[in-house]
Parts: structure tokens; C-alpha cells; sequence
């Protein structure tokens, strides 16, 4: 391979971008490092439900409860799930 297939097997290197579709932040570390990490809903609902998410799905509801007047137009339950989806709970300072 010429020098020009080098460059061009570098430069697609350099373009790609790997993203990882999960919320499961341990197989993110194992496999990473990952450009974006992401999660289409039925992903994100089917990881809510195991058992092992159960605290974050608590939380998410509590803060959906604590900050929905300022959502009005959002139903409660699809800001829950953003808030569970998103994987990052606010801190409580956050809001003051």
C-alpha cells in the first residue's frame, strides 16, 4: 500500500466516531474510551427496569416531583425518564 492508502486509512481513522448506545456505565468503561454515549428510549426503559437501577428511577421521581411546576408542558412521567435517562442527577445546589 502506497503512502497515499496510509493517509487515508489514518485520516478514517481519524474522522470515525465510536459511540456507545447504553446506559450501563461499567461496559462503557470496560469497552471505551467512546466519543458519545447515548441511549435510544427503548434502550434507556429496558436498563431502567433492572433491578439494579431501582435508586436511580427512585431519585429521578423525587426530582420530577420536586421541579415539575417549572415543566408544565412536560407529563411527569417523561420528565422522570429524562431525568432517569440522563443518568445525572442534578445536585441539590443546583437548583438554587
Amino acid at each position: 500500500m502506497g503512502s497515499e492508502g496510509v493517509d487515508l486509512l489514518n485520516e478514517l481513522r481519524n474522522r470515525s466516531q465510536i459511540d456507545c448506545d447504553t446506559l450501563d456505565v461499567e461496559l462503557a468503561k470496560d469497552l471505551g474510551p467512546f466519543i458519545g454515549s447515548t441511549s435510544n428510549q427503548a434502550d434507556a426503559y429496558l436498563e431502567l427496569l433492572l433491578p439494579h437501577r431501582a435508586d436511580l428511577l427512585h431519585e429521578s421521581l423525587v426530582l420530577a416531583r420536586q421541579i415539575g411546576g417549572e415543566y408544565t408542558d412536560v407529563p411527569f412521567e417523561e420528565l422522570a425518564f429524562e431525568i432517569a435517562a440522563s443518568g445525572r442527577l442534578p445536585t441539590p445546589q443546583s437548583f438554587d
